[in-house]
């Protein structure tokens, strides 16, 4: 089905204005906790002109230990000293700028796997305006985003590698790289190039051996009994399984715990279109004639499936998949609504799947406890603070919450005392006094926490920040610590309230700021 040219710059022109309108900012400061954390790095690139964080050729993609995938702080430093605008506003723009063209992206790859016109919108809409994507482009900055708004066009070039095997085969190996060094989602590229392959060489074999004729019956079968083995494998085993996080903290440690919150989890993040994966999935799976794209989903979504059950990273990868199946089904349910003239429903499904993002984005949050909204993005309270500060001050400070250390420090630009990334980067943290162990590419972890992780038990900034604020300005340890890291000057939340440290200071350090949130103490003359 082909669409006129005015149609599609119709749709377009209101699939890009709905987008910029979703993303439109409904909080009066910068949204999140990982953001904070790429925001300071993107200032300290601008800053040094280097990446400071850098301490071994593997930190460039943040698999070393105090390190941290570099692609998108150097892109926000990139974009805000070309345009003269602050970091904050760059994040808004970048945010803006990568949601529109996760559009883009989700097209080419439409147009790839059928070249329809209704499909290929249907997953350009739907892809770009789910909660999977506005979620992670919407005012804060994550690797995650960046990530899954270029997945799609690398999932085109590898298809197309099979029409031009040298310029493709360039194109998909730079996005590779990419995405390598933009987050530890890219090991889920692994299995994409594993199912590419299999088809390849399957329908190389097809034509090499066209006696043998195979009934498709059976092939089918053979998928569908495929992808539920591999999706039961980590049910049985849990080698893979994992459960919600808040769950394992309870105690909850059953493998059908699991079940509840992946669902949900999938749900929220793709909305309600997601019934219609399994009309499209079927409708592939039954299809006589496949095409090579077709194969491929199928493949995919086979070696995809044992990962399911970790939605906490899962989720973000499979939000495409599933809209390309999504799209499979709307399209055939409106083909037949366009033999009977009955277009009510499917516009009706496509308005309630923006409703329920839009509920999300303007509505769900707002009716949540104030605290948990406070947590969510930057207080004004924090933001003039750190103002305040980078007028102000230019020594090194301490705060007795890392949340808001994190944002303070993103506006003030003045060192403050936290670990990882960060702290190698300011001078907090050194790479050499860490004991490093090295995990075998055959366990878990090393795909998890990297090929390199500190070994339990060395210390390391994290844990004096811990031990500072549980002591006494006089003690011993907390002297030592004082001056370790020549802190200079001390930041209270009054909302976090009080720990053994802050305490001490309240009695005999002067209060030179306070703006009923944030209290700032002179430590040292």
């Amino acid at each position: 089905m082909r669409f006129t040219k005015r149609i599609k710059f119709t749709l377009w022109m209101g699939l890009i204005t709905l987008n910029i309108i979703l993303r439109l900012p409904t909080t009066p400061h910068e949204i999140g906790w990982d953001s904070f954390t790429i925001h300071i790095l993107a200032n300290s690139v601008s800053a040094f002109g280097e990446a400071r964080w850098w301490a071994n050729p593997l930190s460039i993609g943040g698999f070393y230990p105090l390190s941290y995938a570099s692609a998108v702080p150097f892109i926000l430093s990139g974009i805000s000293q070309l345009t003269g605008i602050g970091m904050e506003w760059t994040i808004w723009l970048f945010c803006v700028i990568i949601g529109l063209f996760s559009a883009f992206t989700a097209y080419l790859l439409a147009e790839a796997i059928w070249n329809n016109d209704i499909f290929k919108f249907l997953v350009a809409f739907g892809y770009s305006t789910s909660q999977g994507i506005l979620s992670f482009t919407t005012w804060t900055v994550t690797t995650r985003g960046f990530f899954i708004v270029i997945a799609p066009l690398f999932i085109y070039t590898l298809l197309k590698c099979r029409t031009s095997a040298v310029r493709y085969g360039i194109f998909t190996f730079i996005l590779f790289i990419l995405l390598t060094v933009t987050h530890h989602l890219f090991y889920f590229t692994i299995p994409l190039l594993i199912s590419y392959f299999v088809v390849v060489a399957f329908h190389k074999l097809g034509n090499h051996i066209k006696s043998i004729r195979i009934p498709e019956n059976f092939i089918n079968t053979a998928l569908l009994a495929s992808f539920f083995t591999m999706f039961s494998i980590p049910f049985f085993t849990r080698e893979v399984w994992t459960t919600d996080p808040s769950l394992v903290r309870m105690g909850i440690n059953s493998r059908y715990a699991a079940i509840s919150p992946m669902l949900v989890s999938y749900v929220r993040y793709i909305g309600p279109l997601i019934f219609f994966v399994i009309g499209g999935y079927f409708y592939i799976l039954l299809k006589r004639g496949k095409r090579f794209e077709e194969w491929f989903l199928l493949v995919a979504s086979i070696s995809l499936a044992p990962f399911l059950y970790m939605p906490t990273y899962t989720t973000w990868f499979i939000v495409l998949f599933a809209f390309l199946l999504i799209s499979v089904g709307l399209s055939n349910v409106i083909k037949k609504s366009m033999q009977n003239k009955k277009y009510k429903f499917i516009i009706f499904l496509l308005i309630f799947s923006i409703i329920f993002s839009g509920y999300y984005q303007f509505v769900h949050f707002s009716n949540e406890p104030r605290q948990y909204r406070c947590e969510r993005y930057m207080e004004e309270a924090t933001y003039v603070a750190g103002l305040w500060i980078k007028d102000n001050i230019y020594k090194n400070l301490f705060c007795n919450n890392g949340l808001t250390g994190l944002r303070a420090f993103s506006v003030s630009e003045v060192p403050t005392l936290l670990g990882g990334a960060i702290g190698l980067t300011y001078g907090f943290a050194d790479i050499g006094e860490l004991n490093i162990t090295k995990n075998s590419p055959l366990s878990i972890e090393f795909y998890k926490d990297g090929p390199y992780v500190k070994t339990p038990g060395t210390p390391y900034t994290l844990g004096d920040i811990n031990a500072l604020g549980m002591s006494e300005i006089d003690s011993r340890t907390g002297k030592r610590l004082i001056s370790k890291y020549n802190l200079s000057y001390v930041i209270e939340d009054e909302e976090v309230g009080d720990n053994v440290f802050i305490s001490s200071v309240h009695p005999v350090k002067n209060n030179i700021y306070d703006n009923g949130k944030i209290l700032i103490f002179h430590l040292i003359p």
